[in-house]
């Protein structure tokens, strides 16, 4: 999906209008369902899964069932609105810690727009130099590596889920020494494309699957948005 032809025959298809139409004969969201499926059934009793994005908490609810009382799931969710819905979501789950705070190359603040969809599924930290609308809100941001220095009871993950919108080259930057653990046995990113080449990061999607590689994983292409890295079994 990194090589050049690809990349520039998606931008193509996105200039045209034509990508939405394709992913609707190749099955629609069957494509999304084939991914979760794989991410998972990846998932392990006693795992201990950090969902960074982890929006209202399709995810986190099953992966809470998966890990069993046991594991743990550590939710990263900057947005305020998409947070408490998380919170209820998750009520009464042990195993679930939620952190406001979004994950990225350096700590610090920065502008973050909240989706308007229903599921504020598009949520978004801001590019730089993008004009801030009203009610765009300030979040906290932190590097993954030195978030459990700073709350020691932070367990180091076996399972990666990030879904970011855009800034999933950022978190990963920020997450260089946790990946290379010998515990974090999967990685699993959705890469967005037309985000990323807003962002002015075309070449993101490459320097991705390139950092999943140098940290160890085996890396393959559920589909055309999502990369999943697999540390192979010694």
């Amino acid at each position: 999906m990194t090589i050049p032809a690809v990349l520039m025959a998606r931008r193509l298809g996105r200039a045209l209008g034509l990508n939405r139409f394709a992913a609707g004969l190749l099955g629609g969201r069957s494509y999304e369902e084939r991914f979760s499926a794989l991410m998972l059934n990846t998932v392990r009793q006693g795992d201990c899964v950090w969902d960074i994005g982890a929006n209202i908490g399709l995810y986190a609810t099953q992966f809470a069932d998966r890990v069993g009382a046991l594991g743990h799931v550590v939710c990263f969710e900057p947005s305020p609105g998409n947070a408490s819905r998380l919170v209820a979501a998750t009520t009464g789950m042990a195993n679930v810690t939620i952190l406001q705070v979004a994950l990225g190359a350096t700590q610090g603040r920065m502008s973050f727009f909240q989706g308007t969809d229903v599921l504020g599924a598009t949520s978004r930290v801001s590019n730089d130099g993008e004009r801030q609308p009203d009610g765009v809100i300030e979040v906290n941001v932190v590097r993954g590596d030195d978030y459990g220095a700073i709350v020691g009871s932070i367990t180091p993950p076996t399972v990666l889920k990030i879904d970011t919108e855009g800034f999933e080259l950022e978190v990963l930057r920020g997450l260089q020494d946790t990946i290379k653990k010998a515990c974090v046995r999967a990685i699993f990113v959705e890469v967005h494309f037309g985000l990323l080449e807003e962002r002015g990061q075309s070449d993101a999607p490459a320097k991705i699957e390139a950092m999943l590689g140098c940290a160890g994983f085996r890396c393959e292409w559920p589909d055309m948005s999502h990369i999943a890295g697999f540390r192979p079994a010694k």
